[in-house]
């Protein structure tokens, strides 16, 4: 078996016994990521060139932004997926919230152990616009507070990063909250109305700690869907407090629902929108499919 770890530089000492001692039984090769999609040594890069390479395991060290450029490389060659191949996390990103949903443990040794156990699973992914995710897509008031929050990151790195998107969140409640005119066609979803926050997910959070959808599975063939219709001020404040304890799913403004055929997406107005973390620049059309079961993931059983 040919494992093939992609990694941040930072993590490299971190995760470098563990990696050691795995590779006394497994053929194992480290490769060191680079910012930026377009770059040679981009995560997306990395992985298309290990499937081409014949490695029947990658492992990603990071966060759910890493994961997705893993994914979307991946699926730039997926007619040469090995027949038992099967991705790995090792999650050191800010939210994971992913690895969350295969039970993933955040300590390191921990994790290797799942990843040895070799137990798999298989998920759902996601594809909009041309681009594959394999937790989130949203936009809207959402979409604003990940870009904030990407920022509070960079220039607040004391803080602890799960707190950065609550206070993106609580920041973005004070300054405006928006308001889109949006259109929503498919077999299964047709419906128009004014809408602050649109948000599809695989599992059942993103942004670290905001439970959006609680009720999602990520083998199940579907994805869920949740809409919020514009808040006053202090509803806001209570919807967000909700949505981090998954209790916001009865409420008047929120509407849910759940589809495993394309929709389309309509604005009015062109908008920011955000896929697996990472902030895209605006668009008014989308189209979503699920493709049911498409990747084998190393899971905790």
């Amino acid at each position: 078996m040919k494992y093939k770890f992609i990694i941040k530089p930072p993590l490299k000492k971190e995760l470098e016994r563990e990696i050691l001692n795995f590779g006394k039984k497994e053929k194992v090769e480290v490769e060191l990521t680079e910012k930026g999609r377009f770059s040679q040594k981009s995560a997306k890069n990395l992985a298309k060139n290990a499937i081409l390479n014949g490695f029947e395991r990658i492992i990603v060290a990071g966060g759910d932004g890493l994961l997705n450029e893993t994914i979307n490389g991946i699926f730039e060659v997926k007619e040469k997926i090995p027949k038992d191949f099967a991705i790995g996390i090792i999650p050191k990103g800010t939210g994971n919230n992913f690895a969350k949903s295969l039970s993933m443990p955040k300590d390191i040794k921990r994790a290797f152990e799942v990843i040895k156990s070799d137990k798999k699973i298989s998920v759902d992914v996601g594809k909009v616009n041309g681009i594959y995710f394999i937790n989130c897509f949203s936009l809207g008031f959402d979409a604003k507070v990940n870009y904030l929050a990407n920022e509070i990151k960079e220039k607040l790195q004391f803080l602890p990063k799960t707190l950065s998107y609550f206070l993106a969140a609580i920041k973005e409640i004070f300054a405006e909250i928006p308001s889109y005119e949006v259109k929503i066609e498919g077999k299964e979803i047709n419906l128009k109305s004014d809408l602050s926050l649109l948000a599809i997910t695989n599992s059942q959070a993103y942004g670290s700690i905001f439970k959006i959808n609680p009720q999602a599975l990520i083998s199940d063939g579907k994805f869920n869907l949740c809409l919020i219709s514009p808040p006053k001020r202090i509803e806001a404040i209570k919807i967000l407090f909700l949505v981090i304890q998954g209790k916001h799913t009865g409420l008047k403004k929120v509407k849910n629902y759940l589809f495993s055929l394309p929709i389309k997406i309509f604005l009015k107005e062109k908008v920011i929108w955000e896929i697996d973390g990472e902030v895209f620049p605006p668009e008014n059309e989308f189209e979503i499919e699920v493709l049911p079961k498409a990747l084998s993931f190393i899971a905790k059983q």
